[in-house]
């Protein structure tokens, strides 16, 4: 009998799964989004208590790297990111057959909770395989799978809701879990220290757990490029928060068109990451990092200027957040890296606490926009130019600060 063999570690397969795990999350944010008025009819609730179903899925989310990164750094990558795999399954198909919307949002929750324990350990799994500019190649290359994730996911929904109701939405992610998770039950090889994976350590998780954010804490690359990370994708939440507004409302898009917009701003992170991966070796990743700093906050620049004068212009308000997005694919995947480089044997709790703070930014992104009372251009591109420029801000503050650290020499 033929057995199933491994995923090899630098085959382009090992990076597809990475990227796959890293998106569950908006799989289960975006592919939800055309099912909301069908849920709201099936339950009979209002578009308010509807969109809970996205906030608790977030909720939970940015709990689940916390509390299950320190786990893989003390068991390893595979129990814990096979348990995340198979809680967002059981809670998608939970959610498909919920009938009630308690029962629904708690499902959710769990749901979140399971993808933010998986999504969490792709960075640090490629950590433990590569490195140097290796590894921030392939952690681009991660990032670019990760990002055609906004593109397919609301497509999928849109598609399944032409056979039924939001249930089989939900049905749907049940079957993408399931696929996940086979694939990482046998094609995924410990990755993990063998200290690590060896369960070697403190026998109190909690401890453990405080142990390694103490450490990673200390450590300034880590901290810098994490922060620098967050702001950049809280510039990218920004817009995401406001393209329904900008678009639609403002510059009168149909939902058509609409859907083809978001998908052509999105395909912008995806070049960036792209470029990212390939001029990597060539331009080093300092400069790469400061290319993208800058570049986006130019980006937003332009689009303040285009609110400021009052030019409503589909054409040139798209092209400066494809901008942005590009260059936003250049810095994440690249931040990501250098925060992981020298973390050690907790790379996974590391990891884990990267991804909760950056999705605690992002909604505060989505927070700013929603309190700004100026019309919607304005205010996506008033958020999008102050992250962007908190981003320059930790750029210049991570310089300065590697350049005094005698981590700052090490390859």
């Amino acid at each position: 009998m033929r057995t199933f063999r491994p995923i090899a570690t630098d085959s382009s397969l090992f990076i597809v799964m990475l990227g796959l795990l890293s998106a569950l999350p908006p799989f289960g944010i975006d592919a939800g989004l055309p099912g909301l008025s069908s849920l709201q009819v099936d339950l009979g609730i209002g578009p308010g208590q509807a969109a809970q179903t996205l906030t608790l899925f977030l909720l939970g989310f940015a709990v689940g790297p916390v509390l299950f990164g320190p786990l893989s750094d003390r068991y390893g990558r595979k129990p814990v990111l096979l348990g995340g795999v198979a809680l967002f399954t059981l809670a998608a198909l939970g959610c498909a057959t919920s009938t009630s919307l308690e029962m629904l949002l708690a499902f959710r929750v769990l749901q979140g909770v399971g993808a933010g324990a998986a999504a969490a350990l792709p960075a640090a799994i490629v950590r433990d395989v590569f490195e140097g500019d290796r590894g921030m190649t392939r952690q681009s290359y991660v990032a670019l799978v990760n990002a055609v994730a906004p593109l397919v996911a609301p497509l999928m929904g849109a598609g399944l809701l032409a056979f039924g109701d939001w249930r089989l939405i939900y049905v749907g992610l049940t079957i993408v879990g399931t696929g996940l998770l086979l694939m990482a039950l046998l094609g995924f090889v410990e990755t993990a220290p063998q200290s690590v994976a060896s369960g070697q350590g403190p026998t109190n998780a909690i401890t453990a757990s405080m142990r390694a954010y103490r450490q990673v804490l200390k450590d300034r690359r880590y901290v810098l490029s994490t922060l620098l990370l967050a702001s950049t994708f809280g510039t990218m939440f920004a817009y995401i928060a406001g393209s329904a507004p900008v678009f639609v409302d403002e510059l009168g898009a149909s939902s058509t068109v609409y859907g083809c917009l978001f998908a052509l701003t999105a395909a912008g992170t995806i070049a960036g990451a792209a470029c990212n991966g390939r001029f990597a070796k060539r331009l080093g990743a300092e400069r790469l990092l400061g290319l993208g700093v800058a570049g986006g906050l130019a980006a937003s620049i332009a689009l303040m200027v285009l609110a400021w004068l009052d030019v409503h212009s589909m054409a040139m308000t798209v092209l400066c957040v494809v901008a942005s997005n590009f260059f936003a694919g250049i810095v994440m995947p690249n931040a990501t890296h250098q925060a992981l480089r020298d973390v050690g044997s907790v790379a996974g709790s590391a990891a884990a606490l990267q991804r909760s703070l950056q999705m605690v930014v992002g909604a505060a992104a989505g927070a700013l926009f929603g309190m700004v009372s100026t019309g919607s251009l304005m205010a996506m591109s008033g958020t999008m130019l102050a992250f962007a420029a908190v981003s320059v801000a930790i750029w210049f503050a991570r310089g300065t600060n590697l350049a005094a650290s005698p981590v700052a020499a090490s390859p």
